[in-house]
Formats: structure tokens, sequence, C-alpha cells
């Protein structure tokens, strides 16, 4: 199972989750996505695929916060799961993608691995978000199926 872990604050990201599951259905791989992570649900997952907007001043969308800082208390061990990392976000601010590098920081630190680099999506693209996204997954379809 796969599972997207989606923070959004303004619906893009979740238009973009809808987007990645029907591509991962439609290429047989079993996965669910939630905007209100519970670790207990999260924890026969072989890979998260995290898409998150940054909003603020680089903040964490907030139906995210309580899920990553509950990891971050209480010192959940994630050595053996797999991530992914979607960051949207909008190159004219400082602040651009940092909701993704914070999850980041946070689950590397408590020992989850990242199967990719962090795939930042900059509102200032022409291209739609899930576009990009769709072609970057492509590529990436024989890799997350082998974890399902």
């Amino acid at each position: 199972m796969i599972e997207l872990i989606v923070g959004t604050e303004t619906g893009t990201a979740e238009y973009v989750a809808d987007e990645v599951l029907e591509l991962l259905e439609a290429n047989e791989i079993e996965s669910r996505a939630t905007l209100e992570p519970e670790l207990e649900l999260l924890s026969t997952s072989n890979l998260w695929i995290i898409i998150t907007s940054t909003h603020g001043a680089g903040d964490i969308p907030n139906n995210l916060q309580p899920f990553i800082q509950s990891l971050t208390d209480n010192q959940t061990d994630l050595c053996g799961k797999k991530a992914m990392i979607i960051s949207l976000g909008d190159s004219s601010y400082d602040t651009y993608c940092q909701a993704g590098t914070k999850i980041k920081d946070q689950l590397l630190a408590l020992g989850i691995e990242l199967i990719t680099p962090i795939f930042q999506v900059d509102a200032m693209n022409e291209e739609m978000p899930e576009d990009l996204v769709m072609e970057w997954l492509a590529d990436l379809l024989p890799l997350i199926s082998s974890l399902n």
C-alpha cells in the first residue's frame, strides 16, 4: 500500500494528490490518500508520498502540522520506512517550497529513507502543477511499484 499524505491550504496539493492517485491506480499500484494522517493507519505502508504546499512564511499546512509534530515529539522511529516528497511553492517568495524541506529534515532525523530528492513545483511555472508531477512520476512508476 502506498500512502499519499497531503498537506494543503488552498486545495492545489489535494488536486495534485488526486491526479497521483489516479496514475497509481491506473498502473495497478494500491494506494490511498489522506488529509489527516495518523501513524497507526500508515504503519503498514511501504512508501509514503508526501504532497505538500507551502504557506505563510514557509509553513507546513495546518492539516499536516499535528502529524509532523507528533512524530517529532514522540521521536517516532521511522527506520525502514521510505518516502518521496512533492513540494509545491512559489519561487517569487524566499521561502520557496520550505514546507517540503522542513518535513524532509524532520523525517530524516527520525530515520526515514528518501528514495528520491524532493520534487519542487513552482507556481510561477506556466505548466499546471499536476502535469509537472505526472511527468516526473511516470519515470518512477517501476520503483514505486516495487515498493507496493
